[in-house]
């Protein structure tokens, strides 16, 4: 047996991985080799185990990490594969392999290839409601959907944080989850956008302020106003303001009604301005001005248009 195990979606690669070596474990015993590709000095010793025979038992799995990092083991892949005895069974597994390269084209061709994709946010909600169900603690889809919006659409994090919340015996409530969980930076400039749309330049100021605090980098924090504002452009200019209509641009449900709503407040000529400031000041920064002044003045700027 021959698979490759590639793909963004970390958290369903990694549990099959670790599933693929305890059924084999349990069936053939720990005979069980691991390299890693990025510590390869040479592929010698990934030759000499996929060739070998195991002597203890009937059968043996090797499992190379990162496999894609050895230049040398993408060159020769071809080789590799063809040398593997029949009584090993061989894992390759690489989170960001280059699917660009002959290497990737082979594998894809003769063996079987696996591509974990991370799940879209709808299936990231019924994914989380039936872990809950699991941990015998009660999520609605509304629920769901709120805490994915708070820290993001990584399984493994959102995993970490439902225990997390499902620990304290309670239906996990939007309140239960602002208790328990860090928000994440991206959602803090969708609040800290929606605030200032609103000429609330206190709070918009406050949740700036607090990002900085917590070690925000201010050019990062630009990049998101940036992302966010091409988000609204989407809501703005869309022939039909609907969810639907969002979502079939990328827009997670969520987001979408949030960015609607928003929308609502802010006319197309009102964006542009946003816009048209924000890039003027972006330039500025590049040269002299300074960034943590240069975002007030972008605030400013914002209020005074409402």
């Amino acid at each position: 047996m021959i698979r490759v195990l590639i793909g963004k979606n970390g958290y369903a690669l990694k549990k099959d991985l670790r599933k693929t070596i305890a059924d084999f474990v349990t069936k053939y015993g720990d005979s069980v080799e691991r390299f890693d590709g990025s510590e390869l000095a040479s592929i010698d010793s990934v030759l000499d185990a996929v060739r070998s025979i195991s002597f203890l038992e009937p059968r043996k799995l090797v499992v190379v990490r990162d496999f894609g990092q050895s230049k040398e083991l993408m060159d020769r892949i071809e080789d590799i594969v063809g040398q593997v005895a029949d009584s090993t069974d061989f894992v390759l597994v690489d989170e960001k392999l280059d699917k660009r390269t002959a290497g990737y084209k082979y594998l894809k061709k003769n063996v079987e290839v696996i591509d974990y994709i991370p799940l879209q946010e709808y299936e990231s909600e019924k994914w989380l409601t039936k872990l809950a169900a699991e941990l015998t603690t009660k999520l609605s889809p509304s629920a769901a959907k709120y805490l994915i919006a708070r820290v993001g659409n990584d399984q493994l994090r959102l995993e970490q944080e439902l225990i997390k919340l499902a620990s304290n015996g309670r239906e996990v409530t939007q309140n239960l989850i602002d208790d328990l969980t860090e928000q994440q930076p991206q959602s803090k400039v969708f609040d800290m956008l929606d605030a200032l749309f609103q000429g609330r330049l206190d709070s918009a100021w406050m949740l700036y302020k607090d990002q900085r605090a917590q070690g925000e980098d201010p050019h990062k924090i630009i990049a998101m106003i940036t992302w966010q504002l091409t988000q609204l452009t989407l809501a703005i200019h869309a022939p039909m303001k609907t969810v639907d209509t969002l979502k079939s641009a990328g827009v997670s449900p969520y987001g979408a009604q949030k960015l609607l709503r928003m929308s609502n407040r802010i006319t197309k000529d009102q964006l542009k301005s946003y816009i048209n400031e924000l890039a003027t000041i972006d330039e500025h920064i590049k040269t002299s001005a300074d960034v943590e002044s240069a975002l007030e003045t972008y605030f400013v700027f914002v209020c005074n248009k409402q």
